[in-house]
């Protein structure tokens, strides 16, 4: 309804603003020219309604360019005789004689020739743009299924070991301590909920993600015991920042494997962050230090490199480096102003 609104006041508006353009190289105006003149631009309005039927008919805006430029020259040349022909009967009607019709008729077809090619640009010029804005809308929405597509099999890619690791956790406690054990299970529960929930769910607070990651290291103080020692900072302003869903996770994992279950002694998995220059800044650290030729490793750190390419281009960042006997991972998320 408002685009066809839209149509008729541009119709209404541009002709008569042409009919006034032509009024200026008129000698003297009076309410003859003034009655003709705003005729012309009436029948000029109704010839051009019916030219753009015959676009919508004939669909000459799925036309390419070059395809498209003849039809409007023919098009635009048959509507401005058309017109001059419609107009001529109201200006003898009006003036009762006129100068013989060779010498005003091929000035008058060529000025509405040219009025209704005008017209032919803006009217294809907005419908082009329209069908350009229209097609890189589907290809953003066909990228962000592709991307979600990825996002949610980098994060399938994550559950496996994940959870192969909690389970064995939970089975050492069956016969041990039945009671723990099922307290466990009720966390492996919650583990396993948020794991598939990240198939579905790319971002959650930072808040969020913490706490399933205390979750998971207390299910792995089971299986490590006084060899797994936990401290975790999270900055007050950080917790309602969004993350990408089992990041952090990841990553303490990935210091759990590679670090507590290779140091004879275990150690202690930090986790910290913290705001620095409108950036989310998180650090894992665990005891260790980096394998060049792990090859777990280096798929883990590709797989979040991944998601955070995808979710945010090259805004974000996560690095990989030793420092006192510990491995040090840090992640740089730019946060939405």
């Amino acid at each position: 309804m408002a685009r066809r609104r839209t149509y008729w006041i541009c119709q209404l508006g541009g002709w008569l603003a042409f009919a006034a353009a032509g009024l200026l190289v008129v000698d003297s105006v009076d309410e003859r020219y003034l009655l003709t003149f705003s005729g012309g631009a009436a029948i000029a309005i109704a010839w051009t309604h019916a030219y753009r039927a015959l676009i919508c008919r004939r669909r000459w805006v799925q036309l390419s360019l070059l395809r498209v430029l003849p039809r409007v020259l023919v098009a635009s040349t048959a509507c401005g005789v058309a017109i001059t022909a419609s107009a001529a009967p109201l200006w003898w009607w009006v003036f009762g004689r006129v100068a013989p019709i060779g010498s005003w008729a091929p000035a008058a077809m060529l000025t509405w020739s040219w009025g209704v090619l005008l017209w032919s640009a803006v009217y294809f010029s907005v419908h082009y743009f329209e069908r350009w804005k229209n097609l890189e809308l589907e290809k953003l929405q066909l990228a962000i299924v592709a991307k979600d597509a990825q996002l949610n099999g980098l994060a399938a890619q994550l559950q496996p070991h994940f959870l192969f690791n909690c389970l064995n956790s939970v089975r050492a406690l069956i016969t041990e301590d039945p009671d723990k054990a099922r307290a466990s299970v009720t966390a492996l529960s919650n583990l396993l909920r948020y794991a598939l929930e990240a198939t579905r769910e790319s971002m959650v607070p930072l808040a969020a993600e913490i706490e399933i990651v205390r979750t998971y290291l207390g299910l792995e103080t089971i299986r490590f015991d006084e060899r797994l020692v936990s401290e975790i900072e999270i900055a007050a302003d950080t917790a309602q920042l969004r993350v990408p869903t089992m990041l952090v996770q990841s990553l303490v994992e990935n210091g759990v494997k590679h670090g507590i279950e290779r140091t004879p002694d275990g150690g202690t998995i930090r986790v910290v962050s913290w705001l620095e220059h409108g950036t989310l800044r998180i650090r894992v650290v665990n005891p260790g230090q980096i394998r060049e030729g792990d090859a777990t490793t280096r798929v883990g750190l590709a797989n979040a490199r991944a998601r955070l390419r995808l979710l945010y281009g090259d805004a974000a960042a996560l690095e990989l480096h030793d420092a006192e006997r510990t491995v040090v991972a840090d992640v740089s998320i730019p946060v939405a102003a």
